[in-house]
């Protein structure tokens, strides 16, 4: 499944693997990537494919919290 990922999308699950599988905002290093568009569009790309779950903040469209499913553990190849 993860050849038909983007190496952004491949990174930003590698990021939250990393992070015990739940990663907080900000999802980059402030003033680099931090919420970026591209981030963003990867957040909802990878959302609507269950590779993660994404909590978000209470009364705006803005990812809180991104956890990998059972799925994105799949995805890299963590079965």
């Amino acid at each position: 499944m993860s050849g038909d990922l983007t190496e952004h999308q491949i990174e930003l699950l590698s990021r939250v693997l990393q992070h015990g599988g739940t990663l907080a905002s900000p999802f980059g290093h402030p003033g680099e990537d931090s919420l970026l568009e591209e981030v963003l569009e990867d957040i909802d790309t990878l959302e609507a494919r269950r590779l993660i779950r994404v909590d978000r903040t209470r009364g705006s469209d803005e990812p809180e919290r991104i956890t990998l499913t059972p799925e994105g553990y799949d995805a890299l190849g963590m079965a």
